[in-house]
């Protein structure tokens, strides 16, 4: 479903319902307890986010970044993951360009391969078009947090393994760390300093 088909007043009205849901919870990951700006003030969170995608080059006209905002904010709330984290998530991976592609395949703002893209797409009952379903901005990050979503999931809440599992794939994590072997901290670690950057710049918004 895209949020473009939510009007303006619905879109609100749909937040609103999440946060009140899960306002009174611990988010599962990470924390949203140190960035109580989002679920108290969510209109200054989408501003937030909305100004940090018009800031970068994201190869998108300003229309495209202003739903590209509110497609963030709401996949985030609705996996509760915290949205700041989600713009790290997207900035290590493509710097927030929505045509990127990687030398093994990987396409679009969260860089999903298309085998994955193919079967999150059945998984979430998505029309699936190969590439031009991942280069839809919208349905990039719908199915790139709901796969990180997941593989929290898989591995038990363990920030640092899952977003190495995002990176390189669940299947080479597990056989690296049987093997005591590296399985991507330097990933890891650019994408929880782009987080805390943008927690830092948050709390003087």
């Amino acid at each position: 479903m895209l949020l473009g088909k939510f009007t303006r007043t619905g879109f609100r009205k749909a937040l609103v319902a999440l946060v009140a849901a899960f306002a009174a919870e611990a988010f599962v990951y990470p924390s949203l307890r140190d960035v109580d700006l989002w679920y108290a003030r969510p209109e200054k969170t989408l501003t937030y986010v909305r100004d940090v995608l018009k800031e970068s080059r994201t190869g998108l006209g300003s229309l495209e970044e202003f739903k590209l905002a509110e497609v963030i904010l709401f996949e985030s709330v609705s996996h509760r993951i915290d949205p700041l984290f989600v713009l790290a998530l997207i900035k290590t991976e493509s710097t927030f360009y929505n045509w990127s592609r990687s030398d093994n395949g990987a396409v679009g703002l969260m860089q999903i391969r298309p085998s994955t893209g193919e079967a999150l797409a059945e998984e979430l009952d998505l029309k699936w078009k190969g590439e031009a379903t991942l280069l839809n901005p919208y349905l990039n990050v719908k199915m790139g947090v709901h796969y990180f979503s997941n593989l929290m999931e898989r591995y038990d809440d363990d920030k640092e393994v899952t977003l190495a599992a995002y990176n390189v794939g669940p299947g080479i994590v597990t056989s690296r760390m049987k093997l005591d072997e590296g399985w991507g901290q330097e990933f890891v670690g650019r994408v929880l300093h782009n987080y805390n950057d943008f927690k830092e710049r948050a709390e003087y918004y």
